[in-house]
């Protein structure tokens, strides 16, 4: 079961994996028998150095049943849209995005970016599919990790079928409030309410410091088999 904890604690722990690297995550859930909380591969970071974590929000698009054009809309219907996403969102989260295998336009790009990081003070982004407006979105430093890239918009196109609720995304369910981890190796979910974050991040903590011992003695000549005897890890 997890634990509770504070917002403050929570991202004060984001902070603290963010020192560390994705596989040493996804091998601490491994060892506390969450092996399926690695997402699926193909996730591509367009800021390659880039190092987020954060609470999971999450959006649930589709392909629309019936195309409609910007103009189609009225002005009070697209702000409440927007004002459902982006006021709901908290500082330091991590936006998780749900194409429901629909790959036939952006997902995300340079509004939901510029809105996402100015506005309500998120991290990054992960999309299960294609993402565009990357050119813009690089330079407002915004990461976002995605599948693929392609110019259509996504108006006409998609449908936003749910916000902050359950989803998947490469694979792995994502429950809002879930820990988003992303790096240049890919994203692991931690999940908040059937794990502790504290002892997940120890562990990990412990995870890196092993390793990096490890490495340090077979550069000095350590012979292999008394370096795994030792940390138990290569």
């Amino acid at each position: 079961m997890g634990a509770e904890y504070s917002w403050g604690e929570i991202i004060s722990y984001c902070e603290r994996l963010e020192k560390l690297y994705t596989p040493a995550v996804a091998d601490t859930l491994d060892d506390m028998g969450f092996m399926n909380q690695t997402m699926e591969s193909g996730f591509t970071p367009i800021i390659p150095s880039a190092v987020i974590a954060g609470p999971a929000f999450t959006l649930d698009e589709a392909k629309t049943k019936k195309s409609k054009r910007l103009s189609d809309y009225s002005p009070e219907f697209v702000a409440q849209a927007l004002t459902a996403i982006f006021d709901n969102m908290k500082r330091g989260q991590v936006i998780a995005v749900n194409t429901n295998g629909f790959w036939g336009a952006g997902a995300f790009g340079e509004l939901m970016a510029t809105t996402s990081k100015y506005y309500a003070g998120v991290k990054g982004a992960v999309v299960d599919g294609p993402i565009r407006d990357i050119g813009r979105v690089l330079e407002i430093g915004f990461p976002v990790w995605a599948r693929g890239n392609i110019p259509a918009d996504s108006i006409g196109r998609v449908d936003l079928v749910g916000i902050n609720s359950p989803i998947f995304c490469g694979g792995v369910r994502v429950n809002p409030g879930d820990i988003i981890f992303a790096d240049v190796d890919g994203v692991v979910v931690i999940p908040v309410a059937e794990v502790d974050l504290g002892k997940v991040v120890e562990k990990a903590e412990e995870v890196v410091s092993a390793e990096r011992q490890s490495r340090e003695e077979i550069k000095n000549g350590s012979s292999l088999l008394d370096v795994y005897r030792k940390y138990g890890k290569l």
